[in-house]
């Protein structure tokens, strides 16, 4: 098998087009700053009341909504938070059913700091997502290093053992998923630098790869306050660098 991976940004650079050429009717959102080539859905997070994302569900102890106080471009930025366990806040887009291929997604994170991460779970791309019923990837930060967990494979949870996220300041977050029944491949890299690679995986669920969640997921047993900014994100069936 051939295997691309996640390294350092000057690998990562696409040439960049505009999402108004984008052939998925969900990439319908034209936004100045979110023109990946081959984008099948983009967000700024520019519009007040979110619309260009299909759903905001929240769930106990949670909100997600738009800021205008911190942003790493353009006007606004996704903001959410939990305050106890078992709460979820999150925006969410459908996309055609990918059951095979590569899939991408680039997006720009602030943690504050001083905040905990216990099994924060902050994206979600798959098909059914947690609690229950739970079929495909959730990406974590555990400790405040990068998570992932895999519920249909054994070990299920794999965790950064070479880095922690940043504190403080805007930091690039990537991934690519290899999408396939026994031979997945799911890869996280922060800043360029690769955090996590993980291969010979079960990464396509039944209904195939069709949903995005972004914001807090689950906060799962974390009592203490959480919060997260998101800009720029982009879901890409090409690598996506974090200069583009």
């Amino acid at each position: 098998m051939v295997r691309r991976y996640l390294r350092v940004a000057p690998l990562l650079s696409i040439a960049l087009a505009g999402c108004q050429d984008n052939p998925y009717p969900i990439g319908r959102f034209v936004d100045p700053g979110c023109q990946a080539k081959d984008a099948i859905f983009c967000s700024g997070f520019e519009r007040p009341d979110l619309s260009d994302w299909d759903e905001t569900v929240v769930q106990a102890s949670a909100a997600v909504g738009q800021t205008e106080e911190l942003s790493r471009s353009g006007r606004g930025a996704l903001v959410a938070t939990s305050s106890n366990e078992e709460s979820a806040a999150v925006v969410s887009v459908e996309f055609p059913a990918l059951r095979d291929g590569e899939l991408f997604l680039r997006v720009f994170l602030y943690v504050p700091d001083g905040i905990e991460t216990k099994t924060t779970n902050i994206l979600f791309i798959g098909d059914l997502p947690a609690p229950d019923p739970f079929k495909g990837v959730d990406f974590n930060f555990e400790a405040g290093a990068p998570e992932i967990f895999t519920p249909e494979n054994s070990p299920d949870r794999y965790t950064s053992t070479t880095l922690v996220i940043p504190r403080d300041r805007w930091f690039c977050y990537q991934v690519r998923l290899v999408i396939s029944e026994d031979d997945g491949i799911a890869q996280v890299a922060v800043d360029g630098t690769l955090a996590l690679d993980q291969a010979g995986l079960d990464l396509l669920p039944p209904g195939g790869i069709h949903l995005l969640r972004a914001g807090v997921d689950w906060s799962s047993l974390q009592t203490t306050p959480f919060a997260i900014y998101m800009d720029d994100l982009v879901l890409s069936s090409t690598l996506v660098g974090c200069d583009d």
